[in-house]
Formats: C-alpha cells, structure tokens, sequence
C-alpha cells in the first residue's frame, strides 16, 4: 500500500467516527486554543506596552528627590555638561486645590522649566503647551491634564477660562490628550517660575529630567548623574541618598521580563491540556485497536505488513491531533482577536505561535500515538482472525 492509500484509509476511518473523534479532538483543541490565546494576548499586551514606553521615550532619565531640598538649580547646570547628555529640563511638584465655576479638585501642580516639551512630548489635545521664551515665564497660564479638565467641568471648548490655583488665578491656555497615558492624573502644569511664586522655594527642584543622545548612552549617563550626585551630596551608602534615578529603558526591560516570564508560565500551564489531550487520544485508538482486531487480522492475512498497519493507526493518530491543533488554533485567533476588541489594545499573531501550536499537536499524535500504532502492528493474522 501507499502512503497516500495509507492517508486516505485513516481519513475514513476517523470520519466514519465523527463523534468518537470530534471527543477525542477535545483536549488538544482546548490545549491549543488556550496556548494560541493568552500567548497572542500577552504579546499584544506587551506590544502595547512598549509602544507606550517608546512614546515617552526609552533615551530619558529621571532623578526625583526624595527630600524638599534635595536637588537644586546648581545641579541641572552641571548634570548638562555630562558627556552624553542631549538636554535637561526640571519640575517643582506639589498637591493643591483649583477650581472653576463652583467646581473643585485636588491636583499635583507642576512647574516645568523650558525644554520641558521637548523631553516629556506631552500630547496636546487642544490649544498649546507652556510658553518657552524667557519673557513669559511668569505669565500666570496653566496647561490641565485631561483628567484635571474633566474634574473641574472643563472641556476642550473652554480654553481661555480662568481656574484658581491655590486661590489665585490663572488662564487655561491648553488640555492634554492623555487620558490613556501612563501617569494620567489630575495634573495642572505651569510654568517653574510661576509656580515657585506660588508654593516652591527657589532653587530647589523635585524632579530632573534627563535626555540622553541615544538608547546606547543611557546607561553611561546614569551611571555620571549618580557619581555626580553621590560626591556633589556626600552619600555613601544607598539608605543615606536622597534620589531615586529611573529611566525608561530599565523600566521597558522589566516590562518585557516579566509580561515573558508570565506568557512562559501560562504557555507550560495549558500545555497540561495538550499532554491530556494525547493521552485521550492514545486510550481511544488502544480502543479501536481492539474493536479493529478482526479487520486487522483480515488485511495481515492478505499480505499487509506490520509496516503499514503500524503507519496507518499513527497516521489515523496524527491526524487527529493535527485536526484538534487546526481547530483550537482557529477558536484561539477568534478569541485573541475579539479579546484585543474589548481591551483595546492591538490584535497580535506571530507565525511561530502558529507554528508551535501545529507542530506540537503533530507532535503529541506521533508520541501517543506510537504504542497504539505497534500494539495493532504486533498482532498476529492468526490470533486475530480467532478474536471475538
């Protein structure tokens, strides 16, 4: 016999089954469809993630004092001459009330020097971002978050209202698009020097930020900023400094370490389900060895070889784990699609997730399916003619 004969005997042998093998099919298509699903979930996921990460850049540095006077003016001027650094910009943080027409939040305010755009890239939704010219530093202007905007019943329409901060009032001049942003808040943003007239003590800063020339020099920057700052302060030990250094990058490869170690982790969890799914099978074809006994022992009598009954029951095998993989692969892609509807981020399908998915099934039809196809192989014409 051929090995296409061999095919075609074993195609209708399991749809003569339908029932028997749609059962059989079960615990691989589960398994695949579990696997195909969260791992193309996690990889949207975390695709997502990193584009995000990449928008607020992965060259970017920041140095937050942990203490009211614990980094200064001084410091931004000489962390800028630090071989590798692009620009430098700072921020005096505080928490505060503004209101507008009888309605009042508590929000972060944040003074930002010039250069501060151009580092943070903020999303500007409708009208424009912080003055950078040197004669407009003290105008009383305020750029909101839009989740500030939305607290205090401002919409994008109402640009040029006036708000109080802390009592005092300022123009609205700008509403950031950031509501899927990371850090989103209620955030109200002004210029350094108006906000040092209002609630920060000059020349302290809370937080500085840093651009590095490329992703290559991040960590050589970071490495200068924090010698600078531990000689500049007099730290030694870790518990005495008074700044926390953060960058994107490192933050960016936790992300990527861990949304990694989570799919691996869940991938080995539904592999379970494939490992179950081959034993299913090898039981019902140790079964149809059995009831085939006679019709195994007709086919040896008339000159089939052990061969050919070996590869016909680990073919019958094969296909059906490959049939329940192609099945659970189509329900994971449905489900890894509509479940990227709901949560809003991008559908995400790498080849070799459908490559694994497919190979692996094949694969647990030929390691269960090997003692049923030599059980059949084995047996005598003789001993099988008899059988009842």
């Amino acid at each position: 016999m051929t090995l296409a004969l061999l095919l075609r005997l074993a195609t209708q042998r399991i749809w003569a089954s339908k029932l028997r093998s749609a059962l059989t099919m079960l615990g691989i298509v589960i398994g695949v469809s579990t696997v195909v699903t969260l791992i193309s979930v996690g990889q949207g996921a975390q695709q997502g993630i990193n584009d995000s990460l990449a928008d607020l850049g992965a060259n970017q540095i920041s140095v937050t004092s942990t203490t009211p006077d614990g980094l200064q003016d001084q410091d931004i001027e000489n962390i800028s001459t630090i071989q590798g650094v692009l620009r430098v910009s700072s921020e005096v943080r505080s928490n505060g009330n503004a209101s507008f027409e009888g309605n009042e939040a508590r929000v972060a305010l944040i003074g930002v020097s010039p250069g501060y755009e151009e580092i943070a890239t903020p999303t500007v939704g409708s009208g424009r971002f912080l003055p950078e010219d040197r004669a407009s530093q003290s105008s009383r202007v305020v750029v909101l978050s839009a989740i500030a905007a939305s607290d205090l019943g401002l919409g994008f329409d109402d640009l040029g209202s006036e708000i109080r901060v802390n009592g005092v009032a300022f123009q609205v001049i700008g509403v950031l698009d950031d509501a899927e942003g990371f850090g989103g808040g209620g955030n109200v943003l002004m210029t350094q020097t108006a906000a040092r007239s209002l609630y920060a003590k000059s020349p302290y800063v809370s937080v500085i930020n840093i651009q590095a020339v490329d992703e290559d020099s991040v960590a050589s920057v970071e490495s200068a900023v924090e010698s600078y700052l531990r000689v500049s302060k007099g730290f030694v030990d870790d518990d005495d400094a008074e700044f926390i250094i953060f960058n994107q990058a490192a933050l960016q490869d936790a992300v990527n370490t861990v949304t990694g170690t989570l799919s691996l982790f869940i991938t080995a969890i539904a592999g379970i389900s494939l490992i179950v799914g081959g034993i299913g099978i090898m039981n019902i074809m140790l079964v149809s060895v059995r009831e085939r006994t006679r019709e195994i022992g007709v086919r040896r009598a008339i000159g089939a070889t052990q061969g050919q009954i070996l590869t016909q029951f680990l073919l019958e095998a094969i296909l059906l784990s490959l049939l329940g993989g192609f099945i659970g692969l189509i329900i994971g892609l449905l489900g890894s699609f509509g479940l990227a509807q709901v949560g809003g981020w991008d559908f995400f399908i790498d080849p070799g997730t459908v490559a694994l998915a497919l190979g692996f099934s094949a694969f647990v039809g030929i390691v269960f399916g090997v003692w049923p196809a030599r059980s059949a192989a084995k047996l005598q014409p003789v001993e099988a003619l008899r059988f009842e």
